[in-house]
């Protein structure tokens, strides 16, 4: 008996024992993370606080990432705009816990163009007596293969309405952009250009062309400049030819890049008076010009001021659009339709009654899955020259028997004064995120009143109507752009150096003692 009341004893004595050792029961883990402001504006500071009882913590998301302390706070400046989540994720033993803020910062128009001060032109051209120089083409793209953007442009010279000569230049982007004259004595083609990698060697080539304009001297001439590390030059031989296509004086109507049989590779489309050219780019024989079989009559009573594909019957295969007039100067669209590897030349579609439009292109305006298109036009059949005022800015969208069932007109800034520049326009130009924003150039004049202007989309509000949006518009002037005053000037944009904004290259037109010179500025953008 005494035996047993010593063991149970014993039993008791352990459990106390055992009790006493039990670790001291925790607190719930936690994360308090907060914002000084979730809305700053541009450039506006900002500080992070957060503390918690964990062991270790983990930033992540939009600007902060790795390791931070369990309590602290940290001071951010966000040259973006949009919406930026910061996540802090904390872990204690087995015990993980995550707690995110969203941050709201806003950039307005202004602030996407903030260029560094740079008075020295890069390169400077005078400009002989009686000729008018203009760019009458360019294009963006990688021809040296440094994954930062370049520009290829056409500088025609006119006395009158006639060609004179055309010069070519390189624009290569990089931590020092550089500027260059390309040679090409014999080359007189201005109207198109495309960036397309003909050999595929990741070396993006260009291929230029005349285009066909009433007021403008036919240059005469196909050219091809070959990619390389050290830029592009003049290399015709990089497309073979063996078609009745001459490239000294072929009358090129349009150019463009089209995937002919569906390969997922971009394929050259030259539309001449002679019919349709391809160049079909990914064969084992390499890139060759390539004559369709095909009548392409029906529109030759017709000039042709721009062109889009755009698939215009929904067979899944994107069409031709031309915008076009007649010979009493009425405007008219021409939709010629295609199949996987075919344009069907018998069964166009012409829409009289149509604007005299300079620039169609295809676009996602409203964001849904119909195509829609952008056209701007003028008073007068296009006249690159001697621009006529712009008085037609519309977007069709699709409706139910075709694209250009439903039509909106949109106003701008000093609409029927300026003319809106035909081939120094962006429309991948997007502010806010949500797509269908523009920029705009405008066709030099003296005194001209402002150098570009943005076409900004915002959502109409109406609970009874559908989603519908308007166009606002801004000027440079209007912005009162630090480091952008010029008049009489050209601008062309791209990233020079991988900072997800905008730089400019300016042409303007000044006189000089008694003679008229072309000042080339690098206008660098350090708004991101």
């Amino acid at each position: 008996m005494n035996l047993t009341k010593k063991f149970l004893g014993l039993l008791v004595l352990l459990s106390l024992i055992s009790c006493s050792n039990d670790p001291e029961k925790l607190d719930p883990l936690f994360i308090e993370l907060d914002a000084s402001n979730e809305a700053p504006l541009y450039n506006e500071p900002f500080t992070l606080t957060w503390s918690s009882n964990a062991s270790q913590c983990y930033g992540s998301g939009a600007y902060w990432s790795g390791e931070r302390p369990t309590s602290g706070s940290e001071e951010f400046t966000i040259r973006r705009g949009g919406t930026f989540t910061f996540i802090l994720e904390c872990r204690r033993n087995n015990e993980f816990l995550n707690q995110a803020v969203a941050i709201d910062v806003t950039k307005t128009p202004e602030n996407h163009f903030i260029f560094l001060e740079n008075n020295d032109p890069a390169l400077t051209l005078e400009i002989p007596e009686g000729q008018i120089a203009r760019v009458t083409s360019y294009n963006r793209g990688d021809f040296n293969n440094d994954s930062i953007g370049d520009i290829f442009f056409a500088l025609q010279y006119n006395q009158g309405s006639d060609h004179v000569q055309t010069k070519y230049f390189q624009l290569t982007g990089g931590p020092f952009p550089v500027l260059l004259e390309i040679a090409a004595e014999n080359c007189k083609g201005s109207g198109y250009v495309r960036m397309v990698d003909f050999d595929q060697d990741s070396f993006d080539d260009v291929i230029v062309a005349h285009n066909d304009s009433s007021s403008v001297q036919p240059s005469d001439s196909i050219c091809i400049f070959e990619g390389s590390e050290s830029g592009l030059k003049l290399n015709n031989g990089l497309v073979a030819n063996e078609t009745d296509l001459d490239l000294a004086n072929a009358d090129v109507r349009f150019l463009t890049l089209i995937d002919k049989n569906l390969d997922a590779i971009s394929d050259v489309y030259l539309l001449t008076s002679e019919g349709e050219y391809w160049v079909v780019r990914g064969t084992e024989e390499g890139p060759a010009f390539e004559k369709a079989e095909s009548n392409v009559s029906g529109i030759d009573s017709y000039t042709i001021t721009a062109g889009t594909l755009i698939d215009f019957d929904s067979d899944s295969n994107n069409d031709i659009l031309f915008a076009a007039y007649d010979a009493n100067n009425l405007g008219a669209f021409i939709a010629v339709p295609r199949s996987a590897e075919s344009t069907d030349w018998d069964n166009i579609t012409i829409f009289e009654n149509a604007p005299l439009a300079k620039i169609i292109t295809s676009i996602n305006f409203d964001d849904d899955a119909n195509a829609d298109l952008l056209v701007v036009g003028d008073q007068e059949p296009s006249n690159i020259f001697n621009p006529s005022p712009t008085v037609t800015f519309t977007i069709y969208e699709e409706g139910e028997s075709g694209i250009l069932d439903s039509e909106i007109n949109y106003s701008f800034s000093d609409e029927g004064i300026v003319s809106l520049g035909k081939n120094l326009f962006i429309t991948d130009y997007d502010l806010d995120f949500d797509g269908g924003d523009f920029l705009f150039t405008l066709d030099p004049k003296p005194n001209n009143f402002a150098n570009f202007m943005l076409g900004i989309k915002t959502e109409i509000n109406n609970e009874e109507e559908p989603t519908a949006y308007e166009i606002n518009t801004l000027t440079d002037k209007e912005m009162n752009l630090d480091n952008f005053d010029f008049t009489n000037a050209q601008s062309m944009f791209v990233d020079l150096d991988l900072d997800f904004d905008l730089d400019a290259l300016v042409i303007e037109e000044v006189e000089a003692n008694a003679s008229t010179v072309l000042n080339f500025y690098l206008k660098i953008n350090q708004s991101n």
